[in-house]
């Protein structure tokens, strides 16, 4: 079939016939001229009723010089196109030598079953070509509908599963100690996160699936079986920690946070690990009951329940020291404060606890002042072997209302130290759960993170919660649980 044959397949009849005129009157005589144009006639008779579904006269040049392309070699065009260019060769009729790409299940709506091979049938169409066929269609090179669409659907579904526990695994982690939730509607299960939402069951659960590269779970290993896929998504997503990132936009950071927690053995710690972690909670219960033992009847605003804070700031503080941070600028709510001026800080226990006795009858007052103020202290950190910084800055009663106050410190000792990436200060801000949700102050603060004469180039927010905050149940202190710490 020469151009003006294939031009006929994308043009009306009359513009077909004239494109074909013009096409011959360029390379052959008058005579010429009117043989093709007495044959793009003829073809375009038939082009009339029915039509190439996925062309059109705007394309004839695409098409005219992709069909010369594959004139010359076959394998310099698309597999579709060569598919499409052999079958009009081949004499199909306009309408009939295009090739659908294959379907998601077989032809006739059976997953995993293949169209047999009827006349009429295009194979992996998925459409009826009509008893009328003047020729086979040939179905494209790498097009053929796989045998094993069950396989690759289990598969996907399985990529599924994944990325729902990456993303609503934390839904049902054990965050609830006390059991509050629970006693009331609260603690349901997403039907994503369950094997019947996609179709598994117990005879699937030893089948082994290959990982997708948006998941670390399986190490050095490129497969695991279903239940081994199910297990280890649950013990990082869904035991006593909660890992919530996937609204975190850059792939980059996400995988940065996903080998820190999915990697086999990602979290274990080394034996002198869990010594030192150990300590640093003990000095934080028994300073607490020390408190409430010693001063029974005073204003305390104490850790209990939360005391796992401690470990935390100061493996914070161990890790930044480490990697080359010396100034620890911390913001702070008046719960857990005296712990942290303690145990942190390593304030002396002799300034602390003389708040508690007071001196003169004047000095009576609400008794919370000591919650109030602040401390800056340099000491030895004993992990990294270097002098760090650490401030504590005073607040007022209005808990969120040092937020700003605690980046402007951190902007302001990198500005006249030099450091314009703020490498060597981090600001530390704490937060009490209902605080961090309900005073505007927290997201007023946040809106100043990228502003080029405000920005510390990052925080870190430690949010804690110790389920009474304003003395709301926490079943109805926020209708999104995306809020809960």
């Amino acid at each position: 079939m020469h151009r003006a044959g294939m031009l006929c397949r994308l043009a009306s009849p009359s513009r077909a016939a004239t494109i074909a005129a013009r096409k011959a009157s360029s390379i052959s005589s008058a005579t010429t001229v009117a043989a093709a144009a007495s044959q793009a006639r003829k073809q375009s008779t038939a082009s009339n009723v029915k039509q190439e579904p996925f062309m059109n006269g705007t394309s004839s040049v695409y098409i005219e010089q992709m069909y010369d392309a594959w004139k010359a070699d076959p394998k310099s065009v698309h597999a579709s196109w060569d598919a499409y260019f052999r079958n009009v060769e081949g004499g199909a009729a306009p309408g009939q030598a295009y090739q659908a790409p294959p379907p998601a299940y077989g032809a006739v709506g059976i997953p995993g079953v293949l169209p047999a091979a009827v006349p009429g049938v295009a194979v992996g169409g998925g459409y009826m070509m009509g008893q009328h066929a003047q020729a086979a269609v040939v179905p494209a090179a790498g097009l053929e509908v796989s045998s094993s669409l069950q396989t690759i659907s289990e598969h996907l579904k399985v990529q599924l599963l994944i990325r729902s526990y990456q993303t609503r695994g934390h839904n049902i982690a054990d965050l609830d100690p006390l059991g509050i939730n629970s006693a009331d509607l609260d603690d349901t299960i997403p039907p994503e996160l369950e094997l019947s939402f996609y179709g598994f069951g117990e005879r699937d659960l030893d089948k082994e699936f290959i990982l997708p590269p948006t998941t670390f779970i399986g190490g050095e290993k490129p497969a695991l079986p279903l239940r081994e896929i199910l297990h280890r998504l649950k013990q990082i997503y869904c035991t006593t920690t909660g890992i919530e990132y996937m609204h975190v936009n850059n792939l980059e950071q996400q995988d940065w946070i996903r080998k820190r927690f999915e990697a086999p053995r990602a979290t274990e710690l080394s034996h002198d690990q869990k010594k030192v972690l150990f300590k640093r909670l003990i000095r934080s219960t028994k300073f607490e009951e020390f408190l409430a033992k010693k001063w029974p009847s005073e204003k305390r605003f104490g850790l209990e329940g939360c005391e796992v804070l401690i470990p935390a700031l100061k493996e914070v503080i161990d890790v930044s020291s480490n990697l080359g941070v010396d100034s620890f600028v911390i913001g702070m709510p008046h719960r857990g404060r005296l712990n942290v001026l303690a145990n942190v800080c390593r304030q002396p226990l002799s300034t602390i606890l003389s708040q508690f006795s007071t001196l003169e009858p004047a000095d009576e007052g609400s008794g919370d002042v000591k919650y109030h103020l602040g401390v800056c202290i340099e000491r030895l950190n004993r992990q990294s072997q270097r002098n760090v910084k650490i401030a504590v800055v005073a607040n007022p009663s209005h808990l969120e209302a040092v937020d700003p106050v605690v980046l402007g410190k951190v902007r302001a000792e990198a500005f006249y130290a030099g450091d314009s990436k703020c490498d060597r200060t981090m600001a530390i801000l704490m937060h009490g759960d209902a605080a961090f949700s309900g005073q505007g102050v927290v997201m007023e603060t946040f809106n100043l993170d990228d502003l080029p004469s405000y920005t510390t180039h990052g925080c870190i927010h430690i949010v804690v919660n110790n389920q009474v905050g304003f003395t709301t149940d926490p079943r109805y202190s926020r209708l999104d649980e995306h809020g809960e710490m």
